[in-house]
């Protein structure tokens, strides 16, 4: 049964206009999140010290990292199949959504426990992990994930449909409740506990108004296992390159903030904040337009789908390059302009991890290869990216210092550019692939540059 208070379900459209209007909504949900998140964490620094920003780094990562590892990729199963869009489909994938919430929600219990029992005679002293308060942060953590765990399945039906504008308010009505709720509590209690009331008031917020304000039906506990069998196929793999490709993201504040001072690491929290920011525009982009089109597109017109990403592309690249010129030579200013000079550091920071930007063009490739549905060719692409970055960032850092080891975590993803373009040359034709390896190569000599200008 449908919701009656839902607004109307889009009316059909040309893709062409349908991508046009997703994409107008997307940048305004991640301009929009992210212009809200920056501010939260402006006022935030004003109140709090570095090392709030540093403990809830840490918490956001495990997350994080329990959500990857329990990825099987079902807002993607809803956007590719063919019977995603339907009634007893988007129950069985809501059975497994909040499977997978209470999935993440134990092991971010059992971390909090281990790092409760093992961190006083382990951590090393002065270090993150060293911090009394850091177990009990991670146990109240544990409550996100199992809320966003009932978050409804129509949100992803309309993200499948290229309707953003009810997720782009929904997400970024809801940062402004969290941010309100931040900044209450840090005026009763100016700690980093604060930071974790607004977390968890932001998690409540989405996941109930999900079952508002998207058309479609209503959630009810459903199983098909046949349905469920597609889900896991598909997942099955994509797991896995979940798992390695959190390792690859978030290996360097894992490794940091073992090498790094409290105070440190939070100064290289602010910095990531604004490459994450910056990033996540891109990736928002890529992966609510990019990908639901080009699912469309497969199942309707194949052929037209190389053409379709030569177009595609090309925007995302004019952004990268964009990005990556505004935070190497506007970082420094930008931090010294918003911040107290304690975070002034991050402005180095930010002009070294600049080059990252130019690598995120190359999601896109990874994006086309789960559409083909090679999710096995992704899990590989992750582990290598995975491998690399554990093995060369505690190298590097002992070896040759801070500086080089964040060029290190800059340019780990280019490690496995070659052979994602291996894969899609028969798919994109050899001149995409020239052009793809002529950027590989100028990205690699940009990188040396920006090293020895910073």
């Amino acid at each position: 049964m449908s919701n009656p208070t839902s607004p109307p379900a889009p009316r059909p459209g040309s893709l062409g206009q349908r991508i046009l209007k997703a994409g107008s909504w997307s940048l305004i949900l991640v301009v929009g999140g992210r212009g809200l998140r920056l501010a939260s964490n402006l006022i935030m620094t004003r109140i709090l010290v570095p090392e709030a920003f540093g403990l809830m780094a840490m918490v956001g990562i495990l997350i994080a990292g329990f959500g990857h590892f329990t990825d099987i990729g079902i807002n993607r199963s809803i956007a590719r199949e063919p019977d995603g869009d339907e009634e007893h489909f988007l129950h069985v994938a809501w059975v497994f959504k909040i499977l997978r919430g209470a999935t993440i929600g134990l092991g971010v219990l059992l971390t909090a426990l281990a790092l409760w029992l093992l961190a006083p005679a382990m951590a090393p002293l002065g270090s993150v992990y060293a911090d009394p308060r850091l177990p009990l942060l991670i146990t109240l953590s544990a409550l996100t994930p199992i809320i966003m765990g009932f978050e409804s399945t129509t949100y992803d039906l309309a993200a499948r449909h290229l309707n953003m504008k009810y997720i782009a308010l929904i997400e970024v009505g809801g940062q402004v409740l969290q941010i309100v709720a931040m900044v209450a509590f840090a005026a009763l209690s100016p700690t980093v506990w604060a930071l974790m009331a607004g977390m968890l008031t932001g998690a409540a917020l989405k996941s109930g108004s999900t079952h508002f304000l998207f058309s479609g039906p209503r959630m009810t506990w459903a199983w098909n296992t046949e349905i469920a069998g597609r889900i896991w196929h598909y997942g099955k793999w994509l797991m896995g390159s979940s798992v390695f490709s959190f390792v690859a993201q978030s290996a360097d504040r894992f490794v940091l903030a073992a090498l790094l001072s409290t105070t440190t690491f939070g100064i290289y929290a602010i910095a990531q904040t604004w490459i994450g920011a910056g990033g996540m525009i891109i990736s928002r982009i890529s992966d609510s337009v990019g990908f639901p089109a080009v699912s469309e597109m497969i199942r309707t017109r194949p052929d037209d789908v190389p053409r379709l990403y030569r177009k595609f592309q090309s925007v995302i690249d004019i952004m990268c390059i964009l990005a990556f010129l505004i935070v190497l030579f506007g970082g420094q200013t930008l931090i010294d302009l918003l911040y107290t000079p304690v975070y002034s550091e991050a402005g180095r920071y930010l002009a070294i991890l600049s080059v990252i930007f130019l690598t995120l063009r190359f999601n896109t490739l990874n994006g086309l290869i789960m559409n083909l549905g090679h999710s096995k060719t992704m899990m590989i692409i992750s582990a290598i990216r995975a491998v690399s970055i554990c093995i060369l960032l505690p190298l590097t850092y002992h070896t040759l210092g801070l500086s080089a080891a964040l060029l290190v975590i800059a340019v780990n993803p280019l490690i496995t550019a070659v052979y994602t373009l291996s894969v899609l040359r028969p798919f994109l034709g050899n001149t995409q692939i020239r052009f793809d390896m002529l950027w590989l190569v100028l990205t690699l000599v940009v990188a040396g540059c920006v090293y020895v200008y910073a």
